[in-house]
Parts: structure tokens; sequence; C-alpha cells
């Protein structure tokens, strides 16, 4: 009798349980802020701004690149102190 009421127990308990499981939900964020227009706005000019600073960071690395091959081509003719 006791493990009968036993099982019953805890078979109700865990149908109980599992009634407050959590719930949750998909949102779509892009097609939520897709509607906004500001979001969009911000995003035109995040690009852009992005554009313009990667052109100035690859024009920076040339410039770089370039003195660096002057000098290893400037290596040979430079003392020790200079080098």
């Amino acid at each position: 009798m006791k493990k009968t009421l036993f099982l019953v127990g805890f078979f109700l308990a865990l149908t109980i349980g599992s009634t407050y499981a959590q719930k949750f939900a998909f949102i779509d964020m892009e097609y939520i802020l897709g509607k906004i227009p500001a979001y969009e706005n911000g995003n035109k000019q995040l690009e852009n701004v992005s554009k313009q600073w990667q052109s100035e960071v690859d024009k920076a690395a040339q410039e770089v690149e370039a003195v660096y091959k002057k000098y290893h081509a400037d290596l040979v003719f430079l003392a020790g102190e200079e080098k």
C-alpha cells in the first residue's frame, strides 16, 4: 500500500512539475528593426563610415608597405648604425 501511494505521489509530482515548464518564443528582430526607418538609416550611415575607415586603413597599409620596401632596398647602402 505504501509503495503504491509512493508511486502515485511520485508520478503526480512529475506531472505537476512539468506543467510549470518555461515557455519561450522566437522573435525575429531583423524583421522588427527592418520596419523602423531610423534603423535602416543608421545602418546605411554605419556602412558608409565603415567603408571610409577601411579605405583609410588600406591606404595607410600601402604607405607602410612602400616604406618597408624602400628600407629593404636601401639596406645595402646604410651604415651599421643607420640600420
